[in-house]
């Protein structure tokens, strides 16, 4: 297990990768490119990396739960996935669809990291 330091590089990079991927599906929701697409599978890569380090970092580190994120980040990386699968020829509704969940998800992962780093409410 790898303990604080490591969860605050741990934090900068999953901060860094989850921004990057946002700003990746507003891309892609402009225009279906191949350097888009590649784009969403460097994130899919970067994320599950980062999920599979989150495996190892001694979560008694910080107080808050990190299943929440855990759980968030398997979500995230599912609905990158799923984009992925899906043709440029998917119809614009449910393309607008799947991206809007997608970027749901990548907000949701940038929350529960957040909530990671709040001030114990432990009493003394």
């Amino acid at each position: 297990m790898y303990g604080s330091l490591f969860w605050i590089e741990w934090l900068d990079r999953l901060d860094r990768v989850l921004t990057s991927a946002r700003e990746d599906v507003l891309a892609l929701s402009r225009a279906v490119s191949p350097s888009s697409t590649a784009a969403i599978e460097r994130s899919i890569r970067q994320l599950t990396a980062l999920t599979n380090d989150l495996r190892l970092l001694d979560r008694d580190v910080l107080t808050a739960s990190a299943d929440n994120l855990q759980k968030s980040l398997d979500t995230a990386v599912f609905r990158l996935g799923s984009l992925a699968e899906a043709h440029a020829t998917t119809a614009a509704p449910i393309r607008e669809r799947l991206l809007s969940a997608i970027d749901t998800a990548l907000r949701d992962s940038l929350y529960e990291a957040a909530m990671l780093l709040q001030p114990s409410r432990r009493l003394a």
